[in-house]
């Protein structure tokens, strides 16, 4: 073996300036205290070292000829190129021809804590301890959906950057920015450290695990992606809220004005009930209704507006957002017990401002007395919550400030001082005269704008503020539901839904034998008296529009909708007063940062649950008006608009979809997805996503034999007509590597082309029957690709389909070929140019190919390959 090669050869120096550079480099972070460093990341290394055959190059300078036959570069290139890498590094490249030898020391392995005990004696050299040390530059590790990793102080965290936005008790919170994972990249890390750092860490990580839905997080509380810890340091990553909490939306946003405006927020902030209902283990985690979750009940007792994260919507308004809970440390989790509905548990002193009575100590060096508690507690505070909303809705966020100020000086007269600067909303069996005051107040407003908050205030928030048996917040949630959709039906106003059943969940509670009522615990130092409480309860005179409640058992009349239809990818924000400091009713461009999706996509999967809004009263709520054929140019739709019809439609709205008439182009059709999940796509998931669930909803009942999907990365295909199945597939894949567009796509037309002009003999009917075979139907091919493929020729094998279809006398409808880009790389923009353009296809009548933007007009991506009226379309 050669024990040295030449170190100034021009291929080695070049990698080592290259390696160094800001080019190759990219921020981490490491050790229990996070802090700074830098790494390279594996697409970085696999794009300098599979460009211009360097690989080849650099294995021809370090290994003498005898040994470089028997290393292959593709091979390097395939399991070792990180270890190749870093025994540059360490100037030990020389030893690759023993390292490719053995599969324990491949680049999935690494880090790697050993040497193999066989391998060969390596001199005074210390190969082994110094390739661990500098391995970590190329060892990044990866953040993973449900991640539970104990790292090791030298393990670098592909972290980018971090910033403190929150600080108490034993935990701090950082906003940070992960260079893994592009779209989407904004995370909270939430760090305990201390005496009580892994009891504590321990207890969030679980309540979150135990609140998640199928698997997945709950659309209207945060999302957990995983843990980990790290020296002394125990981490949980969440969801970063883009527009802060509850507390600072209502500081910094205007109060809304017209219908549309309450409506959209108050619809919105109701959802949270349903992120409560998710606590109070009151809905089925396998999607039937009728399991408590996980089989344990739970509540979170410090529910307040600084507790209620906000996350920007799609659509520009201040008011399109989404309102999730967070903060689950102070969570309870009891077992379900079939015997008691309603299990306790020893407070865990939350919030006294937004506190339930049964929990508020006089004194507070009584605090270290424990009560019991249950459900009913969570239901005050999301009353005391609903109750500062409605009055900000009326008059903005100085009144809300002034409300807190009189709530605290009535404590004060009531104690005579001696319990001064608290803010809460009940006082010796009562509720406060103040609450009381704000609450007829608002119910003696006569604007037609806030018909539906006096509502709320009436028949909701009145019964949340209670000290007698208080609803569960199935019913709440099912009650403040119908009275915003019968306003919103009043006003021919379209508002987006959960894609959960209240009906179902209520239905689950009767089979339980569930009550709808939590009786509170009374506190030490209050006699209960339910009756001075109900009497106390302002309510309006005025005639209500709203239907009364026979029980709490009423069916919805909304159809449900399929979970799969609104569950995130979810998208990435934080817990708490964590989020930009600037929002004002002029700041309308909202850009929302979507989860790994979760979505865990990843784990928030939601799509956007687009709402709808017409000025011409049509109740369909369809979108605006297109050109048609005669006019000045093809139809358009937009994904979003695709979107909204495409959810109205799930909900039985009959809307029109504009450019309807396109249809009939696209029957009897094939329809074949190729989706390129290369790692430079990763960043598009979740628009590719929106893309492939659009189309394949709109194909789907075009396509009788159903919708073929495939990867470039696999060869794997799925088939179905559910166009859920293939925008979850798109989740499922993994983003790896640089694709070969040219083999996996050339496979793919193959297998049609072989079958060009002869008859197609179908599968078997469901009863068994033969059918008649019947000629191939024409075939549409969807792309969807950044065009950063290995360099090879996909024009050639696109010509060489087009020379078959020609030979057997196939018109050039027969095949359409439609890439739908992803990005702004100019070099790619230029490759699908010439294949839309430069093949000469268009000379021989035979242009089979277009080339659109992934986010322009749908019908161009159906049609654009088939149809020249769009091919002529500008992208």
């Amino acid at each position: 073996m050669a024990q040295s090669y030449a170190q100034h050869s021009d291929a080695l120096q070049a990698f080592h300036r290259w390696r160094l550079s800001a080019e190759a480099q990219t921020p981490g972070l490491w050790g229990g205290n996070l802090d700074t460093t830098s790494f390279i990341p594996q697409s970085k290394l696999e794009a300098y070292l599979t460009s211009h055959h360097c690989v080849e190059t650099l294995l021809d300078v370090v290994l003498d000829g005898k040994e470089r036959p028997a290393v292959a570069a593709d091979y390097i290139r395939r399991y070792y190129l990180r270890t190749f890498a870093i025994l540059l590094c360490i100037d030990e490249a020389h030893w690759i021809y023993n390292f490719q030898q053995y599969r324990s020391l491949r680049d999935e392995k690494m880090p790697y804590d050993t040497r193999p005990a066989d391998f060969p004696y390596t001199g005074n050299s210390n190969l082994f301890e110094r390739f661990q040390a500098a391995q970590w530059q190329f060892c990044a590790m990866p953040f993973q959906y449900d991640m539970k990793d104990r790292f090791k102080r030298q393990e670098i965290l592909p972290i980018t950057s971090k910033r403190e936005i929150g600080r108490g008790g034993s935990a701090t919170i950082f906003q940070i920015v992960s260079s893994q994972q592009p779209n989407p990249n904004t995370f909270v890390l939430k760090t305990y450290k201390g005496d009580e750092a892994e009891r504590n860490h321990k207890i969030e990580r679980e309540a979150y695990i135990n609140l998640r839905l199928a698997g997945r997080p709950s659309p209207n509380i945060v999302a957990f992606y995983g843990s980990f810890i790290q020296d002394s340091s125990y981490n949980l990553i969440l969801e970063y809220a883009d527009r802060g909490n509850l507390e600072t939306f209502m500081k910094r946003t205007p109060k809304p004005e017209s219908v549309e405006e309450v409506l959209f927020f108050l619809d919105r902030l109701v959802n949270i009930v349903h992120g409560v209902q998710c606590i109070h283990g009151r809905i089925g985690n396998t999607g039937s209704a009728s399991q408590v979750l996980n089989g344990l009940f739970s509540w979170h007792q410090d529910i307040k507006p600084a507790n209620i994260l906000v996350f920007g919507g799609h659509r520009g308004s201040p008011y399109d957002c989404e309102f999730k809970i967070a903060d689950l440390g102070l969570a309870h989790f009891k077992p379900y017990d079939s015997q008691s509905h309603d299990p306790s548990d020893l407070d865990a002193f939350g919030t006294r401002a937004y506190g339930a009575p049964e929990t508020y100590r006089r004194h507070r060096d009584s605090q270290s007395v424990p009560l019991q508690v249950t459900t009913a507690v969570d239901i005050w505070s999301l009353g005391c919550v609903f109750s500062e909303a409605a009055v900000w809705v009326h008059h903005g966020w100085r009144r809300v400030k002034e409300y807190r100020r009189k709530r605290s000086l009535e404590i004060d007269r009531e104690t005579k001082g001696d319990i001064k600067g608290e803010q809460i909303f009940h006082w010796d069996n009562r509720i406060l005269g103040t609450v009381r005051d704000a609450h007829q107040d608002i119910l003696g407003k006569t604007s037609t704008a806030h018909w539906v908050v006096r509502e709320l205030v009436e028949q909701v928030v009145g019964d949340m503020l209670q000290h007698g048996p208080r609803p569960h917040a199935a019913f709440i949630f099912d009650k403040a539901k119908r009275i915003i959709k019968e306003r919103a039906d009043h006003f021919r106003f379209c508002l987006p839904r959960l894609s959960w059943s209240a009906d179902a969940e209520l239905a689950g509670f009767r089979e339980l034998g569930i009550s709808t009522m939590d009786p509170p615990q009374p506190p030490p130092d209050i006699t209960p008296d339910s009756s001075i409480w109900s009497g106390e309860r302002g309510r309006s005179t005025h005639p209500s529009t709203t239907a009364a409640l026979p029980d709490p058992f009423v069916a919805s009349d909304d159809p449900p909708i399929s979970p799969t239809s609104s569950m995130p990818e979810s998208s990435t924000q934080s817990v708490g007063n964590y989020g930009p400091e600037h929002l004002s009713r002029e700041s309308t461009s909202l850009e929302a940062k979507t989860p790994v999706s979760a979505q865990p996509r990843p784990p928030t999967l939601v799509h956007d649950q687009s709402l709808t809004t017409t000025n011409s009263g049509d109740a369909s709520g369809s979108a605006q008006q297109h050109p048609r054929q005669g006019q000045s140019g093809p139809p358009t739709l937009s994904v979003e608009e695709g979107h909204s019809w495409k959810e109205l439609k799930k909900r039985s709205k009959h809307p029109i979809l504009p450019g309807f008439e396109n249809l009939a182009s696209l029957n009897e059709r094939d329809h074949i997805f190729l989706v390129d999940n290369s790692e430079t796509m990763k960043q598009y998931k979740k628009h590719i996503a929106d893309v492939v669930s659009l189309l394949a909803y709109i194909v789907k009942d075009s396509d009788d034999d159903g919708l073929d999907i495939h990867f470039t990365q696999s060869a794997s295909k799925i088939n179905s007509k559910k166009s859920t199945e293939i925008s979850s597939a798109i989740y499922q894949q993994p983003y790896i590597g640089i694709s070969d567009m040219r083999g996996r796509l050339g496979t793919i037309l193959q297998e049609h082309i072989n079958r060009f002009g002869a008859p197609v003999t179908p599968s078997r009917s469901r009863f068994g029957r033969h059918r008649s075979p019947h000629p191939q139907k024409r075939l549409s091919f969807y792309i969807l690709t950044d065009a950063k493929w290995q360099p090879t020729d996909v024009g050639e094998i696109i010509k060489d389909m087009v020379q078959k279809m020609k030979d057997k006398g196939l018109p050039k409808e027969h095949v359409g070929i439609q890439f739908i880009r992803f990005g702004e790389d100019q070099a790619s923009i230029d490759k699908l140019d010439e294949l839309d353009h430069g093949l000469g296809l268009n000379a021989q009548g035979m242009d089979v190919v277009d080339h659109t933007y992934w986010n322009g007009n749908v019908w161009k991506m159906l049609l654009g390959a088939v149809n020249d009226w769009y091919d002529d379309d500008p992208s």
